[in-house]
């Protein structure tokens, strides 16, 4: 692939500066709550399934709706893709309806997670400390 994508880059006067495979979004989504083997056995873990058994054609699927809906100006970074993957196969995988009160969400400055609520809650906090 990546002689491919050299000759590619040559032939068309052009530089790829970011190239991402279903096998990097796995590898990205492993430890994400849904699919972290580790935690599927606590309660509350909200996970669903090992990420390695998830179709290759939902993994794409997540991956093509990242790169047609992600927002350049919130950053094209693996972290925000992945974040997109994720939100998309656990929608898909998930026969629960969602609600603003339930679900995770990643706190990139703790690097943890939290539940909707708990940010939620954070958020009329700030305001209220304003």
């Amino acid at each position: 692939m990546w002689q491919q994508l050299t000759d590619w880059e040559r032939n068309n006067n052009a530089i790829c500066f970011m190239v991402v495979s279903t096998e990097e979004v796995r590898e990205g989504l492993q430890y994400y709550n849904a699919f972290d083997e580790d935690a599927k056995n606590e309660k509350d873990s909200g996970y669903i399934c090992n990420i390695w058994n998830v179709s290759e054609v939902l993994i794409m699927a997540s991956l093509k709706n990242a790169y047609d809906c992600i927002d350049s100006d919130y950053g094209l970074t693996y972290e925000n893709i992945n974040d997109m993957c994720y939100d998309y196969v656990v929608d898909k995988l998930s026969n629960k309806p969602t609600t603003l009160e339930r679900g995770n969400l990643w706190n990139s400055e703790t690097k943890t997670f939290e539940t909707v609520k708990e940010f939620l809650a954070n958020i009329k906090g700030d305001k209220n400390a304003s």
